[in-house]
């Protein structure tokens, strides 16, 4: 039978202590797929202590071969036979206030020789994090939108203007209500705002090490739609829910750090950069349109990357430019060495957060390792400029659809060294069944315009 990762009897005791003090009935043993879908087993309270040191069963398909669709993707390597144990990590244990006597943990995934299961990313990263000499702080931001069920279908839950006072005090019971659940949880949220489109919000998480960070962000998606329901409400993280409404992002931030020192500020550099920094700025925009399939990797992550939105759409860096793939944001007076991180734009949230970190990890300190250039910062929209100019800069555009992503991922030999020919694969595959399955549907909008025009 799989044995426990090595957890310390502290960490699982407090885990039980924790339970029997919050009066915890069921615990939900989570895993997140590579489609991103928050799955997960229950768990009686009685077994807790148990499930922990033992894992739960899983078929082998579910990670990689059981698409969003509910769907299995017939090209998988993996079928009907063999299966997987969901060993629960319990320093990721979690209540969940809007499931009363409820809990939380994710899990990671081992196969019957104990060994990290080659299609989650999850115990990868936690190995990508032992072997860098660097402690790494992410930072999410993600946007999503609240709506209400009308006879007319979903509609916004309000309409107010882009950071207005009024969104403010129609969302505020919900957002009071998230803060207080994030804050039970251990998870902090460092700014708020109403965003541009009406219902839409935005969230800072305070910045954490990449893999408590990708954790919190999995708790945050849980407590947003968690609280929703409860408020008869409908969250959404869809990248771009209607061709009417803004889309939703999730910014990412990051900085390096070395005893305890920030190493992607100088005081030497005009806009306040290391060498170290320009060269992960380069390291991730060599590999920009592979890690797009990860950063952006459903059909409709692409209706959002389009240029003169402010999500950016061409692979440039700049200081405080929104429409840069790479913003340098503008740091406190006095604060510069603390605060100095790079924004990355070009992500949204339904990326498997696991992969896509530590795939944009990986890239950037490969272009540390091995000294890469980015290059020169774009001080203006680059939608302004002609495509002889950006093409001269080197500023392209980004694939414009999921399967040119995936394509760019395939040439990309890079993330199979990073991750495994495994891994690519079978999510070039899940990915590519996403798009086929798009790609067949005829729309409504084909029969309206071409029906009876041809």
């Amino acid at each position: 039978m799989t044995s426990s990762p090595p957890y310390s009897e502290e960490v699982i005791e407090k885990v039980l202590e924790c339970a029997k003090k919050e009066n915890i009935k069921m615990v939900r043993v989570l895993y997140v797929d590579l489609d991103s879908v928050i799955r997960g087993r229950v768990v009686q309270i009685e077994d807790l202590e148990s499930k922990i040191r033992h894992g739960l069963t899983l078929a082998i398909v579910m990670q990689s071969a059981f698409a969003l669709t509910d769907e299995l993707v017939t090209t998988s390597r993996y079928t009907a036979v063999g299966e997987v144990r969901l060993m629960p990590d319990p320093t990721t244990f979690k209540v969940t206030p809007w499931a009363p006597h409820q809990a939380m943990m994710i899990a990671d995934q081992y196969t019957a020789d104990g060994k990290p299961f080659e299609v989650d990313p999850r115990p990868k990263l936690k190995e990508m994090l032992k072997n860098t000499k660097y402690q790494i702080l992410v930072g999410f931001e993600p946007e999503f939108y609240l709506f209400r069920r009308t006879e007319k279908g979903i509609e916004p839950f309000e309409r107010s203007l882009c950071f207005s006072t009024t969104g403010m005090n129609t969302a505020s019971q919900f957002i009071l209500e998230l803060r207080e659940t994030l804050l039970k949880m251990g998870i902090r949220i460092e700014h708020y705002y109403p965003e541009y489109g009406p219902g839409q919000h935005e969230v800072s998480l305070k910045a954490a090490d990449p893999l408590t960070a990708c954790d919190d962000y999995i708790a945050f998606r849980e407590a947003v739609r968690g609280i929703a329901q409860k408020y008869g409400l409908v969250a959404s993280f869809m990248p771009k829910p209607s061709e009417t409404l803004p889309g939703s992002g999730l910014h990412l931030h990051i900085s390096l750090w070395r005893d305890g020192v920030n190493i992607f500020y100088s005081d030497k550099d005009k806009y306040g950069l290391s060498d170290e920094a320009y060269w992960f700025i380069g390291g991730v925009l060599k590999h920009i349109k592979a890690l797009l399939a990860f950063t952006a990797p459903t059909v409709n992550s692409y209706k959002r990357l389009l240029p003169r939105r402010w999500a950016s759409a061409y692979a440039c860096w700049g200081p405080g430019n929104r429409e840069a793939a790479i913003r340098v944001p503008l740091p406190p007076k006095g604060k510069e060495a603390t605060f100095m991180h790079l924004e990355l734009k070009f992500a949204d949230p339904t990326l498997q957060p696991y992969l896509a970190i530590g795939s944009i990890i990986a890239a950037g300190l490969e272009g540390i390792e091995k000294k890469i250039e980015p290059t020169e910062p774009c001080l203006v929209d680059p939608a302004t400029l002609s495509d002889e100019e950006r093409e001269k800069r080197g500023w392209v555009r980004y694939p414009e659809n999921l399967l040119d992503a995936l394509r760019e991922l395939q040439k990309d030999t890079f993330f199979r060294e990073v991750w495994g020919d495994i891994l690519i694969d079978e999510y070039i595959k899940l990915k590519l069944h996403q798009w086929y399955s798009y790609h067949n549907h005829v729309s409504d909008w084909e029969r309206e315009k071409l029906l009876e025009v041809f």
